[in-house]
């Protein structure tokens, strides 16, 4: 059997195999989901999907090896956030790493990892590299130029599947709150951490206001912006972004 054949019988058989679904409420890993047939469900899951901004443009302010550092520094700030946060790590691409949260609090939870992902690469990624990176302190004396980012947040529920060849498969995400995350992680039109309105108001107070820590006042204010329908990637979506970030003590 040549390849055309062989591939043409495989999608056959996908198509005609009905999917073994079920509903979990811990987010599944490579192994919990049947290569033939598995398919589990994941009911208000949030997913939050953190990017690295002009990355691609990093290739004509950098060496390939001095590029790859700073993707490496930026992911493992980024990932272990992600981890301590409580957020499941189930993808990454490139210079972009996605994560589910499940549970009563997991809009809480995501929203609390991004702001603290800000900090991250704001406080630590930035200033560790700007002291020991040559070339990153060069560029950054030069042109202003920093890593910087984006996290798009979103919930809902979704399906996933494994998909690939026997050896070489990974778990995909279908469902609206996953391409929704992904599409906000890309939007350049408000801070760093852009969330839409269903997670916004899954948050508690503390997640929403805060003090300035400018002030002298003990009066809160408000964290996001608000809400406006904005065209993401060709979906028109009820936004809310924010510039602010939470540091570790």
């Amino acid at each position: 059997m040549g390849f055309k054949d062989d591939c043409a019988k495989a999608v056959r058989d996908i198509v005609r195999t009905d999917f073994s679904t079920r509903f979990a409420r811990v987010v599944p890993t490579t192994d919990d989901v049947a290569q033939k047939d598995g398919a589990v469900y994941v009911s208000d899951a949030v997913y939050l999907y953190a990017d690295m901004a002009d990355s691609t443009g990093m290739a004509s302010h950098f060496t390939t090896q001095d590029a790859a550092k700073i993707i490496r520094a930026y992911l493992h700030a980024v990932s272990r956030v992600l981890r301590d946060r409580g957020g499941e790590i189930r993808s990454f691409d490139g210079d972009r790493v996605m994560a589910i949260f499940i549970g009563d609090d997991a809009a809480d939870k995501a929203v609390d990892a991004a702001l603290r992902i800000n900090w991250a690469v704001l406080k630590v990624v930035h200033d560790e590299l700007l002291t020991y990176h040559d070339a990153y302190r060069d560029k950054w004396v030069q042109d202003d130029w920093k890593v910087r980012h984006r996290t798009g947040i979103d919930i809902g529920t979704a399906l996933i599947v494994r998909a690939g060849v026997r050896g070489n498969s990974d778990l995909v995400s279908i469902g609206r709150s996953p391409n929704i995350a992904a599409k906000l992680s890309d939007y350049k039109g408000g801070g760093a951490t852009i969330i839409t309105e269903e997670v916004y108001e899954k948050l508690k107070y503390s997640n929403c206001y805060s003090k300035n820590a400018d002030s002298t006042s003990d009066d809160t204010v408000p964290m996001w912006s608000n809400a406006q329908w904005k065209d993401v990637s060709g979906s028109f979506e009820n936004i809310r972004t924010s510039t602010w970030y939470r540091p570790y003590s």
